[in-house]
């Protein structure tokens, strides 16, 4: 009896311990929900991926059960939420639209037209569609969203993938959907197509102008932090590493910018909006350390600032200068490149210093 009743003690216990354990573990946040969908979809979409690389006769049949195809539709709900959209149409309103277009003879380039131009949220709709379909048995309409899927995932898988690593972070960083579906479209095109730093500074100055370019700045670090530590990454984690530790450097360009602002106030005094110059001037000052700047178009750009006299050319040279020395060595094209430009800048410098004495000594004989 005694041994009965210590076992119905300790299991008393056992159960005690149990609920304090559910009690003390807490509810998930709507932050960590959103995380939660993204991420899911994201797996999702890499294995998807994978079963689709692999031959029809390694392939598996994955039938889903109704609960897992609720989570799926939610999440979906969620994540497109997080793309958003330009014109901030709803996921159904677009989704029956999309459905509309499916009936017809239609491509994918009509999708994403309709969808508006990214093949994210393509996705993203398609996928509901499918869900749905299947959910409510109508088998042509599944057959259809899926072979869109199928065409629309191998022309833009790794666009895809990034976006779906980065809709969280892209939503914290901004509430206006067409920016942000700009700066996605900015993370497929110097991320994702070719890794080009120099090109995303530039895209960052358009998007957010110059009061704001530290704003861009945390948000792409944001973004490309997310998309290395996705459990699938839309670039080698390598080539994401290099762009972010690049980003690091470019925070350098706030001080360039300032600088840039003081001396298209100095060079072009009538301009209207120094502050707008001054990222037109670095948004140039980008593009050579991106394809390297030869002797002739040093001249011109000497020429543009400085007008037709050669000391006022001089003197835009020499300010000049500087600035191509302090952007960040992460935006060059390389080493090599970077030199090259410096030597021209100083070639030129060098040859209008000359030209001027020369031209200064000829006028001193002429006046004795």
């Amino acid at each position: 009896m005694k041994v009965e009743a210590r076992h119905s003690e300790v299991e008393k216990i056992n159960q005690l311990n149990r609920a304090s354990v559910v009690a003390q573990s807490p509810l998930p946040t709507p932050r960590a929900a959103q995380h939660n969908a993204a991420e899911e979809v994201g797996l999702l979409f890499s294995q998807q991926m994978e079963r689709r690389s692999k031959s029809l006769d390694q392939r598996q049949l994955v039938v889903a059960g109704p609960g897992q195809r609720v989570q799926k539709v939610e999440h979906l709900a969620q994540l497109y939420e997080q793309l958003g959209h330009p014109g901030q149409e709803s996921l159904a309103h677009l989704a029956r639209q999309v459905r509309v277009l499916l009936l017809q003879k239609t491509s994918v380039e009509g999708l994403l037209a309709l969808t508006g131009g990214d093949p994210a949220r393509t996705y993203v709709v398609l996928e509901h569609i499918s869900a749905q379909a299947e959910a409510e048995a109508r088998q042509v309409e599944a057959a259809r969203a899926c072979d869109f899927l199928t065409t629309l995932t191998e022309r833009y898988k790794a666009q895809i993938q990034a976006a779906l690593n980065i809709a969280l972070s892209l939503q914290k960083g901004t509430d206006d959907q067409a920016l942000r579906q700009a700066v996605r479209q900015l993370y497929y095109s110097s991320v994702v197509v070719r890794q080009s730093l120099a090109t995303m500074m530039q895209a960052l100055l358009e998007l957010f102008g110059g009061e704001q370019f530290n704003r861009g700045l945390q948000v792409m670090r944001r973004a490309l932090a997310d998309d290395v530590g996705a459990q699938v990454s839309s670039v080698p984690t390598a080539k994401l590493r290099t762009l972010l530790l690049g980003l690091q450097a470019c925070g350098q360009l706030n001080t360039v910018l300032r600088e840039c602002a003081g001396l298209a106030l100095r060079l072009t005094p009538q301009a209207a909006d120094s502050n707008q110059q001054a990222v037109v001037l670095l948004q140039r000052l980008l593009g050579y350390a991106s394809t390297g700047i030869a002797p002739g178009e040093v001249e011109r750009l000497g020429c543009e600032f400085g007008g037709e006299a050669l000391s006022s050319q001089l003197v835009s040279l020499n300010a000049l200068y500087p600035l191509m020395q302090r952007l960040p060595m992460a935006l060059w094209r390389d080493s090599r490149s970077r030199q090259e430009s410096l030597s021209n800048f100083l070639l030129c410098m060098g040859q209008s210093t000359a030209v001027e004495g020369r031209t200064t000594s000829s006028l001193a004989q002429v006046s004795a």
